[in-house]
């Protein structure tokens, strides 16, 4: 995924910065001059220097290939910059979802715990309504247990 993210950047930069190549034949030499010369020649006339003659159609060609490779480059950036943007904004989009379905599992199993905590404190300290039977009926076993401990101790003396 990265990688096809990288690719995508690296092709549209090539497309931005990669000139318009145009190819000659290999039996013509072709030179740049830092001297352009210009000029407009009618039918006849001779030529104030040598170089490449074209016709007005052949120069709007020209002229117009080179604003349709421009306009060209400037919609494929847009396309593939607007493809980034709306990968980008699904991508964030579907971290933001994910954080919110953690969110709201983690507010469910602290609510969970909350109520067991609460459960638990209830039944740890309430005061149970049977405390003085508890009370009572341990101190009247110990006082049974005790009065007969004694008389079997009295009854093993007197044998």
């Amino acid at each position: 995924m990265f990688l096809k993210q990288i690719l995508s950047i690296l092709i549209s930069f090539i497309v931005v910065v990669a000139p318009v190549v145009a190819s000659a034949s290999p039996s013509e030499k072709t030179t740049t001059s830092t001297s352009a010369k210009f000029t407009f020649l009618n039918k006849g006339d001779s030529a104030p220097f040598s170089g490449t003659l074209f016709s007005v159609e052949a120069t709007a060609k020209l002229l117009a290939d080179k604003e349709r490779a421009e306009q060209e480059c400037r919609l494929n950036l847009k396309y593939e910059t607007n493809k980034l943007q709306a990968k980008c904004t699904r991508d964030f989009d579907l971290v933001a979802s994910e954080l919110q379905i953690e969110k709201k599992k983690y507010n469910i199993i602290v609510s969970a715990q909350d109520e067991e905590i609460t459960r638990l404190q209830k039944i740890a300290t309430r005061n149970g309504d049977y405390d003085i039977l508890w009370f009572g009926g341990g101190v009247a076993i110990g006082i049974i247990t005790s009065v007969a401990i004694f008389f079997a101790a009295a009854e093993i003396v007197k044998k």
